[in-house]
């Protein structure tokens, strides 16, 4: 049914056939400014073959608004197969929002080839204008749960990704958006992460159980605040671009970490074999590999039983490895595998450092806040600030001659 107003459409979606073709008949049916309004229901989305990609929903229209009528958590988006086959190379996500004809292996940083290069340019000249989705469950996806890619101005509001198993809620190539009191669990890899990104505020939002609870990569002012990361592997992981498959921007500075609750992530680390997550050990609250000009401030971060806040150059956390680290075989690095101008300021640290790892090879101690650089390594970044950090007895380990936490970057009184 549709309904119609001044400027836009209404379009209603019950669950006739509990199917989520009948919410994408609607999506396919609207005109910019629509706004599709979704009976509560189970809507199932059953894979076609296994031979092309295609997703849950697929929004190509600009201006879209996707809501769930009812309270949070009425709506859900199920994947349910027929057989057993895997569909993680073919189906990108529970809700993708793209441009037409611009999937999720679009615009990777492996793509080199002048028909690659073109196909991903063509995307970003395609960009949507706004999207807009708020109280839906997307369950069991076998890559990513709700995705925008070459999208400006998105408000994902009041979802719940379930056990999506690539990533949860995952804004990427995206701008200009508000990622706010979601919820996301059970992913191998992380349960919300903003990558090739920017203008991105996330608030108040829930992660757990999964590798990596909230990640940011290759993007340029986000701001992450008041929201509660807890019983993953690692809490917050904020990585060098050589952690992403996003191509690298120009700027990629002024990530904002502050008020956030940080604790408890312990869990064991599930992510697939051979990974760079996989490598990742558990029980660190928020870590800082390879990136610089960033704040940490302000967040309590508790029972972490390995570290509180670690700070570490690429090269150090990844021993060398010269598919990461080509410095080690004589060639230049992607990126500056240095930590440089971070500020970690006035947070308030508690029960971390209790359980070292067994399986981390790096022979680092467990403390509270952790600082490594490698010089040899090519980490020679500097202007980095510790600072007003609490209580005022917490534990520490630094790189640095003198063995004090770096203070170069703190501003003079």
């Amino acid at each position: 049914m549709v309904v119609a107003t001044a400027n836009a459409a209404v379009l209603r979606v019950s669950p006739t056939n509990s199917s989520a073709s009948d919410i994408q008949a609607a999506i396919d049916q609207a005109k910019p400014g629509d706004t599709i309004l979704v009976d509560p229901g189970t809507y199932r989305f059953t894979p076609k073959n296994a031979q092309q990609w295609q997703y849950g929903l697929r929004i190509k229209t600009h201006n879209l608004r996707l809501i769930a009528k009812g309270k949070p958590g009425g709506v859900r988006l199920v994947f349910a197969p027929k057989d057993n086959v895997d569909y993680a190379d073919v189906v990108g996500a529970g809700v993708y929002a793209a441009p037409d004809g611009c999937d999720v292996d679009d615009g990777e940083r492996g793509d080199t080839s002048d028909e690659e290069l073109a196909k991903a340019q063509a995307c970003k000249d395609a960009t949507i204008k706004d999207f807009y989705i708020r109280g839906f469950v997307v369950e069991g996806f076998p890559r990513n749960g709700i995705q925008t890619r070459w999208v400006e101005g998105f408000e994902f509001i009041q979802n719940e990704s379930r056990n999506n198993l690539n990533n949860g809620i995952y804004p990427t190539l995206s701008a200009n958006g508000l990622v706010q009191n979601n919820v996301s669990y059970g992913s191998l890899d992380t349960a919300m992460w903003v990558a090739g990104s920017e203008n991105v505020r996330v608030i108040g939002n829930e992660v757990f159980n999964s590798v990596i609870g909230f990640e940011i990569t290759v993007a340029n002012n986000v701001w992450v605040t008041q929201n509660k990361i807890h019983n993953n592997t690692l809490g917050i992981g904020l990585f060098h671009p050589d952690g992403a498959g996003n191509p690298s921007k120009p700027v990629m500075a002024n990530w904002v970490i502050e008020q956030n609750d940080v604790r408890d992530n312990n869990a064991p680390n599930k992510a697939k074999p051979g990974t760079f997550q996989s490598r990742l050990p558990p029980g660190i609250g928020i870590l800082l590999l390879g990136v610089s000009d960033h704040t940490i401030a302000k967040n309590v971060v508790e029972n972490n039983e390995y570290v509180g806040i670690g700070v570490l150059g690429w090269c150090t956390a990844n021993q060398g490895d010269p598919r990461l680290c080509p410095i080690v075989i004589g060639l230049p690095p992607r990126e500056d595998p240095s930590v440089a101008r971070n500020l970690v300021s006035l947070n308030k640290l508690s029960g971390n450092a209790t359980l070292p790892p067994e399986l981390w090879p790096l022979p680092l101690p467990a403390v509270d806040i952790l600082y490594v650089q490698t010089p040899q390594l090519g980490e020679t970044g500097t202007g980095n600030c510790f600072e007003k950090n609490k209580p005022s007895g917490f534990t520490y380990y630094s790189s640095e001659p003198d063995g004090q936490l770096p203070t170069d970057g703190c501003k003079k009184p």
